[in-house]
C-alpha cells in the first residue's frame, strides 16, 4: 500500500518546506520515496531538494493544483494523486504551499466531504496522512486555528500529526504543552506531536546548517559536528 504524506499549513513561513527537506534528507538513500512540490507561491522545495533532482530513478517533481482563477482544483488534485499512484514508489511526500493548504478546509467542507476524499484513498489503495505544521510567535494563533479546522473536518478519518517548528517556540514552552493538551482533548484524532527544526541562528554551526538547507545540500555536504546535529534532527521526525 502506497503512503501519501500531506505537509500542510495555511500560514506562510511556518516551516513546511523545512520539514519536507528533513524528510527528504532522512530518505536520501531510499529510492522508494518520492517528493512533490505543490507550492505555487515560493517553490522553496525546488531549491531545497536540489540534492534529489536529476536522480535515476526520479525522486522529485513539481505539480500544480490551482486552476486559472488560482483556486484549488478538485479535479487537478485527484488527477495528480492518481498520476502519482501509478508510479512505482512506496511513499510520497507532498509539500503543499500556503495557498493550497488554505483552501483545503473549504474543499473538504464545500466541494465534497472528507468521507468522499477517503473514497479516493481507498480507490487508490493508499494511505493518506496529514502533517500539520505549527510555528510559534506571531504565527502560533493562525497556525493553531488552521489545525483546529483540519481536525474538526477530518474527525479522525485520516491519520493527522502535528509537527512543531521548535526553534520558533524559544521562550514559550507553555505553547507546546498547550498543543499536547489539545491532542489529548481530541479523542485520539491527533496521532502524534513531533518536534523538529531546533536550529539556533546565533551559533556558527547552525547558521552553516541553515545555509546548506537553503542551497539544497545532501547529507554528504555536512561537516562532522553538523552531521551529528542533522542526524539528531532526522531521528525526531
Amino acid at each position: 500500500m502506497q503512503q501519501f504524506q500531506f505537509n500542510i499549513q495555511a500560514k506562510g513561513g511556518a516551516g513546511k518546506s523545512m520539514l519536507t527537506y528533513l524528510q527528504a534528507l532522512k530518505q536520501q538513500g531510499n529510492d522508494r520515496a518520492y517528493f512533490v512540490d505543490f507550492d505555487s507561491s515560493v517553490k522553496s522545495s525546488c531549491q531545497q531538494l536540489r540534492f534529489l533532482q536529476g536522480k535515476t530513478p526520479s525522486r522529485f517533481a513539481t505539480m500544480s493544483l490551482l486552476d486559472s482563477r488560482e483556486k484549488l482544483d478538485r479535479q487537478l488534485l485527484f488527477e495528480n494523486l492518481y498520476e502519482l499512484s501509478q508510479k512505482d514508489y512506496d511513499c510520497f511526500y507532498l509539500d503543499f504551499g500556503a495557498p493550497e493548504s488554505d483552501q483545503l478546509p473549504s474543499l473538504f467542507s464545500k466541494d465534497y466531504t472528507i468521507e468522499e476524499f477517503k473514497d479516493v484513498q481507498d480507490q487508490l489503495n493508499a494511505q493518506f496522512i496529514f502533517n500539520v505544521i505549527i510555528a510559534g510567535g506571531s504565527a502560533y494563533e493562525p497556525c493553531t486555528n488552521y489545525l483546529q479546522k483540519i481536525t474538526i473536518l477530518n474527525g479522525g478519518v485520516f491519520e493527522t500529526n502535528i509537527y512543531v517548528n521548535e526553534s520558533t517556540f524559544a521562550g514559550t514552552p507553555q505553547l507546546i504543552r498547550e498543543l499536547m493538551a489539545f491532542r489529548s482533548a481530541t479523542e485520539n484524532h491527533i496521532g502524534a506531536i513531533k518536534l523538529y527544526g531546533d536550529f539556533d541562528i546565533t551559533t556558527a554551526p547552525h547558521r552553516s546548517i541553515l545555509q546548506k538547507i537553503s542551497e539544497g545540500k545532501g547529507i554528504e555536504a555536512y561537516a562532522f559536528i553538523e552531521r551529528i546535529k542533522m542526524l539528531k534532527e532526522l531521528s525526531k521526525i
